[in-house]
């Protein structure tokens, strides 16, 4: 076997890997879509048989990218090894970090909706409130 084939028979496992990692990747990515979004479980199947089929078309891609689209068995060794190397040792951490970073997303927007709600309580807007509907009662009794 030639040195180049050994070299080409690892950069095949190398993309093998690497398609592994991207899959558990969105995998958590799609999982965090789906817990804040909370679909039932009809949404949630589809919505599972999307990912596994874009999953599928990225590793064909990959595979065919880097391998021509020759099938072989430590491809999916590698596929798989790939994506337990990223849920064991990076998925932890990115599911903490996704879900600090979601907290901040709420509170940066909930937080001008909560000083409306606050406003909305203040004796001088419910008294133009009052005002504006008084108006618009009178000015509908009016004849032009």
């Amino acid at each position: 076997m030639n040195i180049a084939d050994v070299d080409l028979q690892l950069l095949f496992l190398a993309g093998a890997l690497s398609s592994g990692i991207l899959a558990g990747l969105f995998f958590d990515i799609y999982r965090r879509i789906r817990r804040f979004l909370r679909p039932g479980p009809f949404l949630t199947a589809v919505g599972d048989f999307i990912y596994w089929g874009f999953m599928a078309l990225v590793t064909f891609c990959i595979v065919y990218k880097i391998n021509y689209g020759q099938v072989r068995g430590y491809l999916f060794l590698g596929f798989a090894t790939g994506l337990l190397v990223y849920c064991s040792a990076v998925s932890p951490y990115f599911i903490r970090i996704s879900i600090k970073l979601e907290r901040i997303f709420l509170k940066t927007t909930c937080f001008p909706l909560r000083i409306l709600r606050l406003a909305m309580r203040w004796k001088a807007v419910k008294l133009l409130r009052r005002i504006a509907e008084e108006t618009r009662r009178l000015m509908a009794k009016r004849k032009y």
